[in-house]
């Protein structure tokens, strides 16, 4: 018997070499599971941004490494810069959600805003600059429900 089949396998360009370890991260991304949580009184609310770095053959990996998480106002207007230091063990493994295998960060926001643009933004320890696209997460609270 003989089998063909076809395959979209990753970008597979390998690991980019790191003298911190062997599978340093390619890209960051904002990931779709980032989203505003809005307390049960909703009187505040929480931006959940899940951050994912992929590795040069497109497997989520983690980073060593300075992360900034950009927060703007659906105007564009900078609302909140908050900096992560991964290369800290403690700080990496706090954040990092091992069912996602994303870095899983909470950051206040207003319950009344309609949407936030996320962006992050890594400088890994060889002073390599990786941006992720700029992502608008929505406040779903403040959408009526479809009947």
């Amino acid at each position: 018997m003989f089998f063909c089949g076809c395959s979209s396998s990753p970008k597979q360009t390998g690991p980019r070499k790191s003298s911190n370890w062997a599978y340093a991260p390619d890209s960051v991304s904002i990931h779709p599971l980032s989203r505003i949580r809005i307390s049960e009184d909703k009187t505040s609310a929480t931006a959940v941004v899940h951050v994912e770095f992929k590795d040069g053959d497109d497997f989520a990996c983690r980073g060593l490494g300075d992360l900034f998480i950009k927060i703007a106002s659906a105007s564009g207007n900078s609302v909140i810069t908050k900096s992560f230091k991964l290369s800290d063990p403690d700080v990496n493994r706090e954040l990092f959600d091992n069912v996602t295998r994303t870095y899983r960060i909470e950051l206040p926001t207003s319950p009344m805003v309609k949407s936030i643009k996320v962006q992050a933004i890594f400088n890994d320890s060889d002073e390599e600059v990786l941006s992720s696209t700029k992502k608008t997460i929505n406040n779903n609270s403040l959408t009526p429900a479809e009947p």
